[in-house]
């Protein structure tokens, strides 16, 4: 499974609040089935927006997918690898973001400079 195909083509504050959304869904998982909280709700500030709310879910349905179960059946260990994965999509979408911020800066600076 490849999770950063599932983000790439988002905005960046989209996609990470995806794979944020993913992570918080991971430690409800610690947790018995009952005593549970919505991983998409801390405060009525802080609701994701749609589109990170379907990024989410559709990432959480393909990680069910790819393993043939529910996530709440998952080992740890297996998690622990799609959380490595999810991680490393939001390095690489922070890498590229860093990267256009910085040609942006250059590009800029290049143009003001007289010649």
């Amino acid at each position: 499974m490849n999770i950063l195909a599932y983000v790439e083509s988002y905005p960046f504050d989209v996609a990470n609040e995806g794979l944020f959304y993913c992570f918080r869904a991971f430690n409800e998982l610690d947790w018995p089935r009952e005593m549970r909280r919505d991983f998409f709700f801390d405060a009525p500030s802080s609701v994701p927006g749609p589109e990170s709310r379907a990024i989410t879910l559709a990432i959480l349905a393909g990680i069910e997918e790819q393993e043939g179960k529910p996530l709440d059946e998952i080992d740890k260990e297996t998690l622990n690898k799609y959380a490595v994965e999810i991680g490393d999509a939001g390095d690489i979408l922070t890498d590229r973001l860093l990267l256009a911020h910085r040609t942006r800066l250059m590009f800029s600076r290049s143009a003001a400079w007289p010649r």
